[in-house]
């Protein structure tokens, strides 16, 4: 059982008082959710933690849907009256229309308020407000009757599988405008209308969703926030630090025993991150690997079952994407050691063949999901299947520095083919390798006299000469050998 508590000591936080929620429970029920996400905000402090059923209600107005135009377009009234009708005594007294939509300019206030209030309050108590994968233990609503139209709608994200499922997109569809004949009042104010699960989203039903949708960016850089500050804060042995609150976002065995294994959901956004054109983005999916590959040191996380992940993806990307995901690795110890084990694990399958495509991903990229927890023992033949192979050796507990001669049978090793994805993937390793030799505490001697000698050179020109299209990284690699021949 991942326990977060035991992780580290949070600041004390007060609960915010009945009278300070009720200032921005009114005006949601209102609708006026610009005003409120603005009291919210003069009300955040270190030193009371938000509501869970507010925070939660923020989340669904930043994730709520812009108006399908390029412009900002604030909702309006579908059947506006004519000015040229009615006379001006009756239009003055005209009660004013209302709606319970969030507009595009409250999404983008409510993205800015739970960006600062990661920065202001603990993780745990923000992460109270996030899906809980298999949770039985459900918090109540404190102070939450769901007599708002965003309080009832905002219940979807506390049914979501994991926090991962509400980035998606088209997971907070668009709703209708309430009926002209529905107009506010002090009995009417905030309550559901009548056409609220009549949606204005045009029929997708054949299209393939983004896991991160466009407007829901900014709630994926909250959620790597929000778990960079947990590891931060993770007190014990610096070289395993990850975050607690990462690790239950990863369910459980359904059998009740076991590792924890089903990453595929946020490995799907890491590498939709790296294969965007921003390079914030692509960082975001650096950041998200780095955080996942913190909780592979846990011993409640199946190494063997998310390498296996990892690695299923790198077949069938582009050579593009494997470079942009492989050059984001961390400088780190951990970082590094992971990215020699996935490289290692990778060449050892195509050397073996078992990188066919009746195992490639593509129209199987969920492979692995299929398989969740629908029988306990396949889970566990899962497992055990990765430990039986050539692959049992990466295990997170074992997993340690090879000896340089299974680095160059990788390097050299080609088993008749190459591509592209293979050599760059040979780079990666050679570099990783590199750099873990030059942070040890005791060197490989091996590694040395092949750096020195010359023959860490002769081997690059001949694994990366014979390809035009690996010039350039030749070139680059045979520069760092002569860099690492004099260290």
């Amino acid at each position: 059982m991942v326990s977060h508590s035991s992780s580290h000591q949070d600041p004390q936080e007060c609960e915010m008082t009945r009278n300070q929620r009720g200032l921005v429970e009114t005006c949601f029920e209102e609708g006026q959710y610009e005003s409120g996400i603005a009291v919210l905000e003069q009300l955040r402090s270190e030193n009371f933690k938000p509501p869970v059923f507010l925070i939660r209600q923020l989340f669904y107005i930043a994730l709520y849907p812009p108006p399908p135009s390029v412009d900002h377009v604030e909702e309006r009234d579908p059947n506006p009256a004519s000015p040229s009708k009615g006379s001006p005594t009756k239009q003055k007294h005209q009660a004013p229309k209302m709606t319970f939509v969030p507009s595009v300019n409250a999404s983008e206030a409510a993205q800015r308020l739970l960006l600062s209030f990661v920065r202001t309050n603990t993780p745990t108590s923000l992460f109270q407000a996030l899906p809980q994968p298999r949770r039985s233990n459900e918090l109540p609503f404190e102070g939450d009757d769901h007599d708002s139209v965003v309080a009832k709608e905002s219940l979807c994200i506390k049914d979501a599988k994991h926090c991962w499922a509400i980035l998606k997109e088209g997971f907070v569809p668009r709703i209708k405008n309430s009926p002209p004949s529905l107009l506010a009042g002090k009995k009417k104010r905030g309550k559901l209308i009548a056409d609220t699960e009549e949606y204005v989203e045009e029929d997708r039903s054949n299209s393939v969703f983004a896991p991160v949708a466009e407007h829901a960016w900014l709630v994926l850089q909250w959620l790597v926030e929000l778990f960079q500050r947990d590891e931060s804060l993770t007190s014990g042995d610096v070289s395993v630090k990850h975050s607690p609150l990462l690790l239950l976002q990863i369910p459980p065995p359904r059998s009740g025993t076991g590792l924890r294994w089903e990453a595929d959901a946020p490995l799907d956004i890491v590498f939709y991150c790296v294969s965007q054109g921003q390079s914030q983005r692509r960082q975001l999916g650096h950041e998200l690997m780095a955080l996942l590959i913190g909780i592979y040191l846990s011993a409640e996380f199946d190494f063997n079952m998310f390498l296996e992940q990892v690695t299923s993806r790198l077949y069938s990307a582009s050579p593009e994407i494997v470079q942009t995901f492989m050059s984001g690795f961390h400088l780190s110890h951990s970082a590094q050691l992971f990215k020699l084990a996935l490289c290692r694990k990778f060449l050892s399958d195509e050397s073996d063949g078992r990188n066919s495509s009746s195992r490639r991903p593509k129209p199987q990229a969920r492979a692995v999901r299929a398989a969740r927890g629908i029988v306990p023992t396949r889970e566990e033949n899962l497992s055990s299947s990765s430990a039986n192979d050539s692959s049992a050796f990466f295990s997170a507990s074992k997993i340690s520095m090879p000896p340089t001669g299974d680095i160059v049978h990788l390097l050299t090793g080609s088993n008749g083919r190459t591509s592209p994805v293979i050599l760059t993937v040979k780079k990666e390793l050679l570099i990783s390798y590199a750099y873990l030799q030059q942070i040890a505490e005791r060197r490989d001697i091996e590694w040395q006299q092949l750096a020195t000698d010359g023959r860490l050179e002769d081997q690059v020109n001949s694994v990366f000469g014979g390809e035009s299209y690996a010039q350039q990284d030749r070139d680059a690699l045979i520069s760092l050998v002569r860099v690492w021949a004099m260290n």
